[in-house]
């Protein structure tokens, strides 16, 4: 059951009311232009408290500001006169690294300054015209740093940045729900994600912005006060960027003590469903803005306390909540330094996570510059410690940490340099390949089955290609390209390399293949290019490219090699004209090394529109609900309602919402039949299937209801804390919520009726019940008795019963999952055998996942553990070795099995033929649509088996696999290339 993370807050350092001041400030109509979410790690922060904002004199008393200083050049070393360089402010304790900043120009010799920034760490980037936006580095390999740590009251020089020629510019619009422009918006674009720094723009008065980046396929972030933050990605040039905002949500209330009702200032607290961290003020009042409609539980740890609101929070679309209190019980802190042996600090970002492996509760916090760290609002507990900091080696294990009635200081975790391989990577032409980053898995030793695996990135390479991957201990490593920017012909297969006891992998050569280009146009049948597809190569190493707005698309560097080449729009795959979901897609492409490959494909017109109106159980207009559409999949292997069930895959290319008529128009459709869902996020949808392009429909919001009851445990009593999941099968509709200190009861609100399975799980068992629910009805008084856990021991053997050491076996009900102990007993030693401590009762899910990737596939089978008993012993876990290397292709057996049902037994899973691809391999061998395959190669393959199909079918082309069927007869398919 785990919690929310959070850190040591930078109140220590300037204090609650300080901070509060000048992040209010920050964020007021004269702050620069803020950063967007940079692959979701530089989402912008929200923060506690009132709208009003003090003026920036009584912010400079006593605060202790900081600055920074440098110039900015390029390439050749010349300065770059009126570059934009902002600062990004890093706060640990905001949802995913989220960021606030300053921005200042460089003047005619390129010189920069940046004054009243908080004394914390900060990441400095430049952006010029023409330029590709940087940020601020310093060292070389493991020693290279992005980050700035500023002291209070002093400046810090010489943060200069070198400006890298050949960006592109690309231009777009931010505008809110009703096509109306938005001025003043903060956009942001590029990012860590594809190795620059981050451009950051505002949008005019129509909504206009313009922004230079690194060419290729690149992501804008945008936010405007009062709204939900948007994105979009595509590809620059050639795409115009819509960024389309949706009015906030927002989450307000208190923090007091339990008890006493006192508030509790400077407390983190957080909505676990979504939202940023923010920090309560003096009267322990916490605003979380920029959320979507939707359920929220909100969430509070101070030093010495945490709490959990009783109730979700169903906000509504630009909904602000009534005051929600949550009541703060005492908790204790754990507080220690993360040092280097041999001196040093931890000066490249890192962190500890605590876990309760009894208790199931688990919590992390971010390391402060100088290495220190505060993990607040721990319950009593026995913790095991993981560290973590970049680039450094973390012990093997660290002693248990004791939290019982006061919290622990003062602690002390070491970590060591380690070891590192070292070298550098060439193009296909033998010249350096700088921006790419590689990746090292560490190999299991067989006579070490349980010994510790290290899996480590590099930073970029640099401008010589120069490479290290630090931090790892001796052994076997696979090395592999991770990515590259920009875009180059890739290795498919990794280099396998031995890291040798006492001294660092030096020379190790990487030469990338050579490559060829591939140009091309996406068009419909008219002849019209389509907007919003991204295209992709599968084969060998696969590619994924966005098209342009006219439908052009240009991948500028494929590995040579024969391809798939196939365009999507949303989770729609284009299709050719007069074709079906069943027939193959895409067409086929040779790619030489050297040569330019032009395509054209040709695809259906999209042109479709359908529209209706929304109303409510009593037949008024609804004018705040979502629309979204699925096109429904017309493949003889769909079942009934699949479409519909897809609750988060449905699609549509913008935000729509209802009007005030209640009515909508969505446009653009490619041809089929539709699922349109209505929903009122903060509660009621309806759901039409089968819709045909031009109907216009009514969709009518069922009446909500709501549902309460109480856990109880196995001997008896109800569990402190406990995750309840709310599933309706059949439409796909979920809830889940957490409950702490409430006495086992537990209630839900604004629920959709069906027929529903509710799972609890609490560190004391598991549970479920079945419940139907009518719409608008009231249900109480269901009650789940939760069924102890038990120690599952088992055996981990290949299809001949000979055991297999080093699998990882995790046992799962769907809702909650146990890997066993810190011990790594999980694992299977040399004897295969395995434990998994505190396993879940009923049907489970018992997975199996080799710690090295190249002699076994994972596997996973479906058993019932039996309540009553506190050990018991799983049938062996059977596990097929891996036939295809590392980037070969898979062999094609041409067909496709049914899907299968909602809710299905899965000690009952059944593998029907759905449909045989004429011409296949499959067709040539006999298999006949509606066959059922019950053995591979002689292994069962049906019920708790099921899972053996899959792996005795991934085998290379020209293989032939012998299938069982249910009527008698054996057919042999020899597995041909992918199509």
């Amino acid at each position: 059951m785990g919690r929310r993370t959070s850190s040591r807050a930078i109140v220590g350092v300037l204090g609650v009311l300080g901070v509060l001041a000048l992040l209010w400030w920050w964020r007021g109509p004269g702050a620069e232009a803020e950063a967007g979410a940079e692959a979701g790690a530089e989402a912008t922060a929200a923060v506690a408290g009132p709208r009003d904002r003090p003026e920036l004199p009584a912010l400079r008393v006593g605060l202790g500001l900081a600055a920074v200083s440098g110039t900015v050049r390029d390439e050749q070393g010349r300065p770059v006169a009126e570059a934009k360089v902002c600062a990004l402010l890093e706060l640990p304790w905001q949802a995913g690294g989220a960021e606030e900043l300053r921005c200042a120009s460089s003047g005619r010799d390129g010189h920069y300054r940046i004054g009243e920034l908080l004394p914390v760490s900060h990441r400095v980037s430049g952006m010029a015209r023409g330029f590709v936006p940087m940020f601020h580095t310093r060292g070389e390999g493991e020693a290279q740093r992005s980050t700035v740590a500023l002291r209070a009251g002093q400046e810090t020089r010489g943060i200069d940045i070198t400006l890298q020629g050949g960006a592109v510019e690309i231009t777009g619009v931010v505008r809110d729900l009703s096509g109306g422009p938005v001025e003043g918006a903060q956009v942001s674009g590029g990012g860590q994600s594809v190795g620059t720094g981050v451009a950051i723009a505002a949008s005019g008065p129509e909504g206009e912005f313009s922004l230079w980046v690194q060419p290729g396929e690149t992501r804008v972030w945008t936010k405007a006060e009062g709204y939900v933050p948007a994105q979009e990605g595509g590809v620059a040039p050639g795409h115009r960027f819509e960024l389309n905002l949706v009015p906030e949500s927002v989450l307000i209330g208190k923090v007091v003590r339990a008890g006493d009702g006192s508030p509790i200032a400077g407390a983190m607290v957080w909505a676990s469903e979504g939202g940023q961290q923010v920090i309560s003020d003096a009267n322990g009042a916490f605003r979380i803005d920029e959320l979507l409609p939707g359920p929220y539980k909100a969430r509070a740890e101070a030093d010495d306390a945490y709490g959990l609101a009783k109730e979700q929070v169903i906000l509504g679309f630009g909904e602000t909540s009534a005051p929600v209190v949550i009541e703060a019980h005492p908790a204790f802190m754990v507080a220690g330094t993360v040092v280097v042996a041999g001196g040093g600090g931890c000066d490249a970002g890192g962190s500890i996570g605590v876990v309760d492996q009894t208790q199931g509760r688990q919590d992390y916090a971010v390391l402060e510059p100088d290495g220190t760290v505060q993990v607040r609002g721990l319950l009593p507990g026995e913790y095991t410690v993981y560290v973590r900091c970049d680039g450094m080696l973390s012990a093997e294990s660290y002693p248990p940490v004791q939290v019982r009635g006061a919290s622990v200081t003062g602690l002390r975790w070491e970590v060591t340099r380690g070891q590192a391989i070292r070298g550098v990577v060439v193009d296909g032409r033998g010249q350096p390949a700088s921006r790419v980053t590689l990746y090292a898995s560490g190999q299991a030793d067989p006579t070490q089955p349980r010994a510790r695996l290290i899996n480590r990135s590099s930073l970029a390479t640099d401008e010589q290609g120069g490479f290290v991957l630090p931090g790892l201990v001796p052994g076997k490593y696979l090395v592999s390209v991770l990515d590259s920017h920009p875009s180059r012909a890739l290795p498919a297969k990794p280099i396998a390399v031995e890291l040798l006891a006492g001294r660092d992998l030096e020379g190790v050569r990487i030469e990338l293949p050579a490559g060829g280009e591939l140009r091309g146009w996406v068009r419909d049948a008219r002849g019209q290019g389509l907007a919003r597809v991204t295209l992709s190569l599968t084969g060998g190493r696969s590619q994924w490219r966005g098209a342009g707005d006219d439908g052009s698309f240009h991948f500028p560097e494929v590995s040579a090699g024969e391809y798939r080449l196939s365009a999507r729009r949303g989770e729609n795959l284009l299709r050719a004209p007069g074709s079906g979901d069943d027939d193959l897609q895409g067409v086929p492409v040779t790619v030489r090394a050297g040569a330019v490959e032009m395509v054209e494909m040709v695809v259906e017109v999209a042109d479709g529109k359908i529209s209706g109106v929304v109303r409510d159980a009593d037949g008024g207009a609804v004018s705040d609900a979502f629309i979204e559409t699925g096109r429904e999949s017309e493949s003889a292997a769909a079942v009934a309602g699949e479409a519909g069930r897809q609750r988060w895959r449905m699609y549509t290319d913008r935000p729509l919402l209802t009007d005030a008529d209640g009515r909508f128009t969505i446009e653009g459709l490619l041809p089929g039949k539709y699922s349109v869902r209505a929903q009122r996020r903060g509660g009621g949808q309806a759901l039409r299937e089968h819709v045909a392009i031009g109907e216009v429909v009514t969709l009518t919001l069922a009446e909500t209801g709501s549902m309460a009851g109480t856990v109880v445990l196995a001997g008896g009593g109800a569990p402190e804390e406990f995750t309840l999941t709310l599933r309706d099968p059949l439409s796909g509709y979920h809830r889940t919520d957490q409950f702490f200190r409430t006495g086992g009861a537990w209630r839900l609100n604004e629920l959709e009726d069906g027929d529903f399975e509710i799972a609890v799980t609490a560190s004391g068992g598991t549970g479920k019940v079945k419940v139907a629910l009518a719409p608008g009805e009231d249900k109480t008084g269901v009650t789940v008795q939760l069924a102890g856990q038990v120690t599952a021991r088992g055996t981990v053997v290949d299809l001949e019963g000979v055991p297999v050491a080093g699998v990882s076996v995790v046992i799962t009900t769907g809702n909650s999952f146990r890997f066993g102990t810190p011990t790594g007993e999980h694992v299977s030693d040399a004897a295969g055998r395995y434990t998994v401590k505190q396993a879940p009762v009923g049907v489970v899910q018992v997975m199996a996942m080799p710690r090295s990737t190249t002699e076994y596939q994972s596997t996973r089978t479906t058993v019932t553990i039996a309540e009553g008993e506190a050990e018991v012993e799983l049938p062996p876990i059977r596990m097929t070795r891996n036939l295809v290397e590392r980037g070969d292709p898979l062999g094609d057996l041409g067909y496709t099995l049914r899907h299968a049902e909602p809710g299905a037994d899965l000690l009952q899973r059944r593998h029907v033929v759905a449909v045989v691809r004429p011409g296949g391999p499959a067709a040539a061998a006999g298999l006949q649509a509606g066959d059922e395959i019950v053995t591979v190669e002689g292994q069962s393959v049906i019920g708790a088996d099921a899972f053996l199909h899959n792996n005795l079918t991934n085998v290379p082309p020209g293989t032939v696999v012998r299938l069982g069927l249910a009527r008698g007869v054996t057919v042999a398919v020899k597995t041909g290339k992918p199509p």
